[in-house]
């Protein structure tokens, strides 16, 4: 128990320097192989909605939003349509979004009948006048309906693959941990989305959106809707977060992975250290070390991703070249 979970991969892709550029992720954990193809066409779309933006001049915050926002409608991920389901069988929905250039941020928590949480936590990362940066639940929802944004059933978020893995879930819930889906093979869900932008003025945005952790009790707070823990962005780099959120937002891994990058260091070998500061410095309750994904972009034109689990979905793309999508 918590021997070595060395980081899979950590790869700076050619052709990130210079002009607009975008990496994703769908979540790090153990995808089946019957769903690689799912979690490629999300991927993909989703880039497509992205490079759609930029490719107009579009700003790094509207080219994140649509990102997240094609993969929070795909049902494919845990977030969204299709996010997992907490103790009461009921999705619950977190999400942030930052500008680099401001450090403006906007945050919701906690939501049950937003389809695209990353489109109100936009909203209110533009209008609250920094008054308030993170809603929650409904107060959220109040916000949202009182803007004109359609406040759905929750019963339209869920999918019949979460009703049936909570079912199964709950037969063996006496020995079940909120950690075990992001340390253990066995299937769960837990596609946490993001997104890093950097556009054709080198303005940096991140966002991160999340169905949470499996079988969690109702109002569980965990990393993506917390600026520093599940994203961040400042002038010099952007970067999103996925994994056991409770660890996550304890090595506040994101907002630290940003701090490297300012200090000089390469973004791949700063993310590659971030996970292996959080496996050894943070273990279950079982001893097991913590594990997860980040991807990051600096202003420089270097891009990297990270991961210690043994899959990330993800996927990118820089202006000049092709896009690209991987688990």
């Amino acid at each position: 128990m918590g021997g070595r979970m060395p980081v899979s991969e950590a790869i700076e892709k050619p052709g990130m320097d210079g002009g607009a550029a975008v990496l994703l992720h769908g979540g790090a954990w153990d995808i089946p192989p019957g769903q690689h193809a799912a979690h490629l066409l999300a991927l993909r779309d989703a880039l497509g909605s992205a490079r759609g933006v930029l490719e107009k001049d579009g700003g790094a915050l509207d080219a994140a939003a649509a990102a997240v926002a094609s993969m929070e409608s795909s049902g494919t991920f845990d977030a969204g349509r299709g996010g997992v389901l907490n103790l009461d069988g009921e999705v619950e929905l977190d999400c942030g979004i930052m500008c680099g250039r401001s450090l403006d941020y906007g945050a919701v928590i906690g939501v049950k009948r937003i389809e695209n949480p990353v489109l109100l936590a936009r909203f209110i990362l533009e209008s609250s006048d920094g008054s308030a940066r993170i809603l929650s639940c409904e107060g959220a929802e109040r916000i949202a309906a009182e803007n004109g944004f359609t406040l759905v059933a929750n019963d339209e978020l869920v999918t019949e693959r979460e009703r049936s893995r909570h079912s199964e879930l709950r037969q063996r819930l006496a020995d079940y941990h909120t950690s075990h889906p992001f340390l253990d093979s066995d299937k769960v869900p837990r596609g946490t989305v993001g997104c890093v932008v950097r556009d054709r003025a080198g303005r940096l945005a991140a966002a991160t959106s999340t169905g949470g952790t499996p079988m969690r009790p109702a109002g569980r707070v965990g990393d993506s809707a917390l600026p520093g823990s599940g994203y961040y962005a400042s002038g010099s780099a952007a970067c999103s977060a996925t994994g056991w959120g409770e660890a996550i937002t304890a090595s506040l891994l994101a907002g630290r992975s940003v701090d490297g990058v300012e200090a000089g260091r390469a973004p791949a070998a700063v993310l590659c250290a971030a996970l292996e500061r959080m496996r050894t410095s943070i273990r279950n309750r079982d001893g097991r070390g913590a594990t997860g994904g980040l991807i990051l972009l600096d202003s420089e034109g270097s891009g990297a991703f990270a991961f210690s689990t043994p899959h990330m979905a993800r996927a990118g793309w820089s202006e000049g070249g092709e896009g690209w999508a991987a688990v």
